[in-house]
């Protein structure tokens, strides 16, 4: 406070002075010190001329109203918190000045609870998966399907689809949704088409059920079984001319069976499955050869009952 005492004596100005009044006691000191050729005759003890001492003078007067200024404004700002305000500005201060350590710091913090939430989900979903009795076979759904979400969506379409076939204890299932073949697709439906396409290139599941139009799709994809040989023998008694879908693989010079139609199989109707087309076909040295052959009779069979 002596300082702030002797910078308004220095500028011949009362300590209640206005703002205004020290800005014009400063523009006289300015105007002297152009109207002189040098104040090294006005220089103090310590070096200064007279114009550097009142210009010290100004900017300590200026700075202390400055900071009166934003102490007022902040004390306005908390004044809602009460008693509590000096608590509150000290926080805001203190995020204020560690605003960026503190955003890192959280950041980390939910990196972290994120990766050992994502490693403790992980590891329960490997327990669940190893308490779960062997893949019977494994079933790809590959086209314009859709599960009943009010019956257990995909998991609960598993789960009927297994009931179906009380002396296995698993079906492991599959939709990979694609949009109905047209001239019109959009970019999303060939996204998704790619996305299917990658599917059948990566994984290996015994059976792949399809639309009509993904299989006219993926026909010559070379990923199907021949079964014209299944036609003639161990499925013969089940077919109808409807059930028995041909298609021409690219090595292929004529068309054979790839496919087994089933849509009117009251075994098909009973899933909880959105759907136009439900064909059959075998994957070309899949695991589970004989359950894949087991699979397609059981669901001719009830359609022959039916009859």
């Amino acid at each position: 406070m002596d300082d702030l005492k002797k910078a308004y004596e220095l500028l011949g100005l009362p300590e209640n002075a206005s703002r205004e009044e020290v800005e014009r006691a400063f523009e006289i000191v300015l105007r002297k010190s152009r109207s002189r050729q040098t104040d090294a005759e006005d220089a103090n003890e310590a070096g200064e001329s007279e114009y550097e001492q009142k210009l010290r003078a100004y900017k300590t007067i200026i700075g202390y109203e400055d900071r009166n200024k934003i102490e007022e404004a902040s004390r306005q700002r908390f004044k809602k918190w009460g008693k509590f305000a000096g608590t509150a500005e000290k926080i805001d201060d203190f995020f204020r000045i560690y605003k960026t350590r503190v955003i890192i710091g959280v950041i980390a913090v939910i990196a972290v609870i994120v990766g050992i939430t994502a490693l403790v989900n992980y590891r329960e979903e490997q327990k669940r998966l190893a308490a779960l009795p062997p893949v019977d076979l494994s079933v790809m759904f590959v086209g314009n399907y859709a599960s009943d979400e009010n019956q257990g969506g995909d998991e609960g379409l598993e789960q009927f689809m297994t009931a179906q076939f009380p002396e296995w204890k698993r079906i492991e299932l599959t939709l990979t949704y694609v949009p109905s073949q047209s001239e019109s697709m959009t970019q999303v439906d060939m996204a998704y088409q790619q996305k299917a396409f990658a599917l059948l290139a990566t994984e290996r599941p015994d059976v792949y059920i399809l639309d009509q139009g993904t299989f006219d799709w993926l026909a010559n994809s070379g990923v199907f079984e021949n079964l014209d040989s299944l036609a003639a023998s161990d499925l013969k008694p089940l077919l109808q001319e409807d059930n028995i879908i041909k298609g021409r693989a690219e090595e292929d010079t004529e068309d054979h069976v790839y496919g087994i139609k089933v849509t009117d199989s009251p075994m098909a109707k009973e899933l909880p499955l959105f759907m136009q087309d439900m064909i059959i076909t075998i994957r070309s040295g899949g695991e589970n050869r004989d359950k894949a052959l087991h699979f397609i009779e059981r669901y001719l069979e009830s359609e022959a009952a039916a009859q």
